[in-house]
């Protein structure tokens, strides 16, 4: 077989893997998106809380420019799942309205990531200001998932400033409230989480199998002794 028929088989060969590619990639796309938690991470000081307590913990934040919500979580301590639900919210601090909230289930059926148990919700535009985001506990110890309190050196995504407060209201029956009153015990109560999308690489884009196309196309006309042509002819 001589060199020019094999550079043509090659280029042929590559020309229809790339359709292939172009064509599985318009069938099943890629996951565009992937969770991008607020709080990131900290130097745990302690993890627990009172089993009996009843109402939402929660802690004081603020953001410098507009945040992106997608999803809402709460802390699984071991990773196993929760023993009780969860309502999480986020409250703008100046007026106590409730802005956006969600439900975790109990057990293992929520979406799992970086420790804590998510809920996606519709992108929600939070403007730059002060916020608390709190979550509720049901004050039965058979059904207690811990928190961690007493923390130090918070990493959060940016734009978002965490004032060192752990705060709490009691609320009896359960409600999901504005926990507003701070126990000093330094940064926590930290159970409750919020999420921002974060852009995840895909397969090879359509836009750029056609390009290798147009490439592998050129290439056949060299052999052949054509010029390439120019786009659109």
């Amino acid at each position: 077989m001589s060199a020019s028929r094999s550079v043509v088989s090659l280029a042929s060969a590559l020309a229809t893997a790339l359709t292939l590619l172009a064509a599985a990639t318009a069938a099943t796309p890629a996951r565009a998106l992937t969770i991008g938690p607020a709080l990131q991470s900290f130097a745990a000081g302690s993890l627990g809380g009172d089993p009996s307590f009843r109402g939402t913990l929660g802690y004081r934040f603020t953001t410098s420019s507009t945040l992106t919500i997608t999803a809402l979580g709460f802390f699984d301590d071991l990773d196993d799942g929760l023993l009780s639900p969860h309502d999480v919210g986020i409250f703008a601090a100046s007026n106590q309205q409730l802005l956006v909230s969600a439900s975790i289930p109990a057990g293992v059926s929520s979406y799992l990531q970086d420790g804590y148990r998510w809920v996606s919700l519709a992108p929600f535009n939070l403007a730059a200001g002060t916020y608390v985001i709190g979550a509720t506990l049901p004050g039965d110890p058979a059904r207690f998932d811990p928190v961690h309190y007493s923390a130090s050196n918070p990493v959060t995504i940016a734009g978002m400033i965490l004032a060192s407060e752990s705060l709490s209201q009691v609320a009896d029956p359960l409600a999901l409230v504005m926990p507003s009153i701070d126990e000093g015990v330094g940064y926590g109560f930290f159970g409750a989480n919020f999420a921002t999308p974060v852009t995840a690489p895909g397969p090879l884009p359509l836009l750029g199998a056609a390009a290798a196309f147009r490439c592998s196309r050129r290439l056949r006309r060299r052999v052949h002794g054509r010029p390439p042509q120019r786009p659109g002819s």
